[in-house]
């Protein structure tokens, strides 16, 4: 039986270009290609950012990325008017390192 893919990422949001994110939004965990997609929309919508920006993650793309490589080499961001919604992907121990923090 293979291993299930899991997603792990922590959000960041703030200046595009900027070392340190204005805000960190935290850490999440899924399993499924669609509880990603409605993640990824659910802190576009926390950043106040438009919807349309979800096209440009290609899910589909990214989720077949992560079932091949894992999620900790699957960075992306989003960008708007100088503003960055940033996915960092993360390792099980890195995941579990920002989870006890």
């Amino acid at each position: 039986m293979s291993k299930p893919t899991i997603a792990r990422y922590a959000v960041t949001f703030g200046l595009s270009g900027c070392y340190m994110p204005d805000s960190h939004f935290g850490t999440f965990e899924i399993m499924r290609r669609s509880d990603l997609a409605a993640v990824i929309r659910s802190y576009i919508r926390l950043a106040d950012l438009p919807a349309s920006l979800m096209r440009d993650v290609k899910i589909t793309r990214l989720w077949s990325f992560i079932k091949q490589h894992g999620s900790s080499t699957a960075h992306f961001r989003l960008v708007h008017k100088g503003y960055e919604l940033a996915f960092h992907g993360l390792t099980e121990n890195e995941f579990a390192a920002q989870e006890n923090e």
